[in-house]
């Protein structure tokens, strides 16, 4: 698989002396910059038995059983309900109606033991991916801790997440740390508009500089829901946070959060800064809410959204969420008595 461009020169420095690469690996960084494709490609980099400048060729037995989602050696473990959503409704009817696990648990974590410890088919490395790693449920983690410990021979687990600080001390210590940077601005441009990605530098600003993330922000319903979010942000008279929160189901509620959390965050840099950096198109609206807010309410809403964000994909009433978030926006913004 080809990698991302802006993370070609990181895999080429790791995957240069394939022979001792670390028995774990922990890829962070922001949300949207494409960790796990880093990580599959290299895991496929690794896996490859005709590597080209240490990448993966693309062309051997290896790497085609890796492009088919079936190389013996590697195995990638998500929640339930992420492998949910990569098959698109594939389960069967009957399975349908049962919520899936948000969380990675232990018998997930238990059923890959035999794999670290058999033989590889290929005479390489066995791989494991886990992401993202903040999903594990605290049991899981502890029963991965036993192979961070004492791995076998030939074993490369990567582990990724945006939020190392949410994964146990005792499982950060055993893997070396990768931290991957926000790829250059033009770089991510370049990319954006190679993948047919209209408005490419509005997409980009709106995603904080990630370009995986804006290209899913700039598909047609993702940019309507932000129309209708920030419309409703820059009423003068605040936010109907009743009528507004009932369109607020469950598969928008994490998108609406992200959406609040980036236009409060522009609020506190235009009253800081002088300059938003998501909304840019919205600068005057902007500068002109700043001028009335409470700035010690809008910190603690800051920090009530970041919670909010991790508790977003869990089973909750998003139109209860919704409606909180949006009362303590007007409070923060108008000192409305909401």
């Amino acid at each position: 698989m080809n990698p991302l461009p802006w993370h070609r020169a990181a895999l080429t420095r790791l995957l240069s002396d394939r022979l001792h690469l670390p028995h774990a690996l922990l890829i962070q960084g922001a949300a949207g910059i494409g960790k796990v494709e880093f990580a599959r490609a290299l895991a496929a980099g690794a896996l490859c038995e005709s590597p080209r400048e240490g990448l993966a060729c693309g062309q051997c037995p290896s790497c085609h059983w890796f492009s088919q989602g079936n190389h013996p050696d590697f195995r990638e473990i998500v929640p339930e309900a992420a492998a949910e959503d990569e098959e698109e409704g594939e389960a069967e009817p009957a399975k349908a109606d049962k919520a899936k696990s948000v969380v990675i648990k232990i018998d997930q974590v238990r059923a890959v033991a035999d794999f670290v410890a058999l033989t590889t088919h290929r005479a390489g490395y066995r791989v494991l991916l886990l992401h993202p790693a903040d999903a594990l449920h605290p049991n899981a983690a502890n029963a991965l801790l036993k192979t961070l410990e004492e791995p076998p021979p030939h074993t490369f687990i990567l582990l990724v997440t945006a939020y190392p600080a949410r994964l146990l001390p005792t499982i950060r210590s055993r893997c070396r740390p990768l931290a991957l940077p926000m790829p250059q601005p033009q770089e991510a441009l370049e990319w954006l508009r190679a993948q047919g990605v209209d408005e490419a530098q509005a997409a980009l600003a709106a995603a904080g500089g990630a370009p995986l993330l804006a290209r899913d922000l700039a598909q047609p319903e993702e940019a309507e829901l932000r129309r209708r979010v920030v419309a409703e942000l820059s009423k003068p008279s605040g936010a109907d946070a009743l009528s507004f929160a009932a369109s607020i189901d469950r598969p928008r509620v994490e998108r609406f959060v992200y959406w609040l959390q980036t236009w409060v965050n522009d609020l506190l840099l235009v009253r800081l800064a002088g300059a938003p950096r998501h909304h840019v198109g919205c600068a005057s609206v902007l500068a002109a809410r700043a001028k009335s807010m409470d700035l010690e309410a809008l910190f603690e809403l800051d920090r009530e959204l970041v919670e909010a964000r991790r508790l977003a994909a869990h089973p909750l009433n998003p139109r209860l969420l919704a409606e909180h978030l949006l009362m303590a926006y007007n409070r923060a913004t108008l000192g409305a008595k909401t």
